[in-house]
């Protein structure tokens, strides 16, 4: 007796991550890939990170898939579980990022930034949230 039907389940199963995994690379190419090349770090510092509800780098969305939060340094932005793949957790110097503007839309407002990549050239932070805000307030100012 053939068992075939039995692999169906693995292999479905394997194809599923695989293209989950070259979905998010390819998302990772259009922004975030170009600030890891400067600010990629191994280790994040320990600092109190805040799930962002939306944010988005240089156009590609990300609906609570990042995390992100303020030290001395610079601004800390992570990449959550399932979307590590090609996400690098970066710190970004605060000479790098320019001043908030905010942004409001119906009743949710929204805080946007340019971060200025190695290469003088720069890309558009987009976030939602008072909570990183406030944490980037001792090193930032609004516009």
């Amino acid at each position: 007796m053939n068992y075939y039907f039995l692999l169906i389940p693995p292999l479905g199963l394997a194809f599923f991550v695989g293209l989950w995994c070259l979905i998010v690379k390819g998302l990772a190419l259009a922004g975030w890939q170009r600030l890891a090349t400067h600010y990629e770090v191994a280790h994040l510092p320990a600092v109190p990170l805040f799930r962002l509800g939306q944010a988005s780098v240089d156009g590609v969305r990300y609906r609570g898939a990042i995390k992100a939060g303020a030290s001395p340094e610079g601004l800390v932005l992570a990449a959550g579980f399932p979307f590590g793949v090609g996400h690098a957790p970066l710190l970004i110097p605060w000479s790098a990022v320019g001043a908030f503007r905010a942004e409001t839309s119906l009743w949710m407002t929204f805080y946007s930034t340019q971060i200025q990549t190695g290469d003088s050239g720069s890309l558009t932070f987009t976030f939602m949230g008072n909570d990183l805000l406030a944490a980037a307030r001792p090193w930032v100012h609004l516009a």
